[in-house]
């Protein structure tokens, strides 16, 4: 039986529930993921934080960019925007741009199960924990693929 430990992401960085979004932009820019669990002060996950949510809602998406940046009145507008950032990046905190609606496996479990529980949820990839429920690595789509073509 093909387990999710065999296949999972690993060396996943995590992000305590307490920390800044600077530490979580840092966090994402040293690493190639695009998906961070956030764990509390024992280490048990509580929450992920996905790069692209995150720049979503914080930040304006491409298309408004190129929207306000034809009007001189909105360029400044975005320019003030960008600045501002750098004030609120010590405010905003994990634990406040996470969800907690977060679909976990064991690291046991078979990559079937894994990939069931995808189909079923309606997600793209799973957090993978161990038996203390700390979070170890996670399972996209692409693992599940890959599970299944060895």
């Amino acid at each position: 039986m093909k387990k999710v430990e065999d296949f999972m992401a690993k060396d996943l960085p995590e992000i305590k529930e307490n920390s800044p979004l600077k530490e979580i932009f840092e966090a994402f820019a040293s690493s190639h993921h695009n998906i961070l669990p956030v764990v509390n002060s024992v280490g048990k996950i509580v929450g992920v934080i996905s790069l692209k949510e995150i720049l979503n809602e914080l930040l304006f998406s491409r298309a408004e960019v190129s929207i306000l940046e034809k009007v001189p009145f909105f360029a400044d507008f975005l320019t003030e925007q960008i600045e501002e950032m750098d004030y609120m990046l010590p405010l905003v905190l994990a634990k406040d741009v996470m969800k907690t609606d977060i679909f976990i496996v064991k690291e046991d479990d078979s990559m079937l199960k894994a990939a069931l529980m995808m189909k079923k949820k309606g997600v793209q990839r799973l957090i993978v924990v161990n038996n203390d429920d700390v979070p170890v690595g996670y399972v996209s789509r692409n693992e599940v693929c890959r599970a299944f073509l060895i």
